[in-house]
């Protein structure tokens, strides 16, 4: 096994861009407008001469992002500063091509930092560190609310990242338009890995053996973004640990949203077992049907 390389100290958008100086600990706002806010609080980064972090945002017919905002002159977060301020994401009643829905939950995915071993190196010759988001989803609640948002990458022990595809395109025995040509494209979800090893040392040495994390990921409908992710502790993937992977489709407006497996339509999916059996050579089935009323995620919350 490759040894990783030490880690610095100790789991994908937006608006205007506004860009200021101000020091590490007072408030920064990215834009002074809109109804809601999430409040950032990015711990160090584990690795040497780390990019800005970009941290992603799902709710209902909505997708915002840290990459398209100016801080600072720069793009998304800075690492280990507290109190950077998001404003003006979507809540409440909206309207969009002809349909009336509600914004307030909203699912957060926060993408690994790598550590790459050589100089030009890829993903799949990389250590992943992923971090936990705390929490990864919540709802607004109130005139102009306030989430506030916890960010730590010093608390999982590095892992190898195993991928597998999942199928767009695949298409049922009765002939049903696949997910392809419904055109569904982001499909949220949740990966669930119960003995995740804590690492014992630092912030959380007191722990001793704490095990089990989660984290939100997403789906695209492109060559890149279409795989799910299994995490490993050696690079061929020979000791994957014990992940299931949920479909979060409750803020997906148009769609129902299923994984195919053995002839069944699930929303729930274990990747290890998937993965022990069929490696990376085959992938996973997605399966989309029309909605004909609004999710739970679209609706305003109690009514």
């Amino acid at each position: 096994m490759k040894s990783p390389v030490k880690f610095l100290m100790p789991l994908c958008l937006c608006l205007f861009l506004f860009s200021m100086h101000v020091e590490a600990q007072q408030q920064k706002h990215l834009n002074n407008q809109g109804p809601a806010y999430v409040n950032f609080n990015l711990g160090a980064s584990p690795v040497a001469n780390p990019k800005r972090h970009e941290v992603s945002f799902y709710g209902c017919n909505t997708e915002v992002s840290t990459r398209d905002v100016s801080w600072n002159n720069e793009k998304n977060l800075e690492w280990g500063v507290s109190n950077q301020v998001l404003s003006g994401l979507p809540y409440g009643p909206q309207r969009r091509d002809g349909k009336d829905y509600y914004v307030s939950k909203y699912y957060m995915a926060s993408p690994p930092a790598f550590d790459v071993f050589n100089e030009g190196g890829t993903v799949a010759d990389s250590v992943a560190i992923i971090g936990l988001v705390i929490p990864d989803q919540f709802s607004f609640f109130g005139e102009r609310p306030v989430q506030k948002v916890y960010l730590d990458y010093e608390i999982l022990e590095p892992v190898y990242l195993n991928f597998i595809d999942v199928d767009y395109e695949y298409v049922d025995l009765e002939g049903r338009l696949s997910a392809h040509d419904l055109g569904v494209d982001l499909v949220p979800l949740n990966i669930q890995c119960k003995d995740f090893r804590w690492l014992n040392q630092g912030p959380t040495y007191a722990l001793r053996d704490g095990r089990g994390a989660s984290g939100i990921a997403r789906l695209r409908n492109n060559e890149q973004d279409s795989k799910v992710f299994l995490p490993s502790y050696k690079p061929n993937g020979e000791d994957c640990l014990e992940c299931e992977i949920t479909i979060l489709d409750d803020i997906l407006i148009d769609h129902e949203v299923f994984f195919v497996h053995n002839d069944s339509l699930v929303k729930k999916l274990n990747l290890t077992e998937f993965y022990k059996q069929y490696g990376n050579t085959k992938s996973i089935p997605l399966f989309s049907l029309p909605r004909t009323e609004l999710p739970e995620g679209c609706k305003e919350p109690g009514k």
